[in-house]
């Protein structure tokens, strides 16, 4: 793993998601954690970039945070 790696999100890592999940108030469900993929796959494309940040997703999360249940 490169040392780079650790500052990627997972997104195939449940308790990564979780962690976004968790840190914004949101429940940690299925539903939000596919939700969640969504939100980084859109912000993917519209950033430009194959892989995320846990900075990128987390800022992704909060602008879409009324999305989630």
């Amino acid at each position: 793993m490169s040392p780079n790696d650790k500052k990627l999100v997972n997104f195939s890592e449940d308790y990564e998601l979780n962690r976004h999940l968790r840190n914004k108030g949101l429940r940690q469900t299925e539903e939000n954690r596919d939700l969640l993929r969504d939100v980084g796959n859109q912000t993917k494309k519209e950033i430009d970039k194959k892989r995320l940040t846990h900075e990128d997703l987390s800022s992704a999360l909060s602008k879409s945070k009324d999305k989630f249940e």
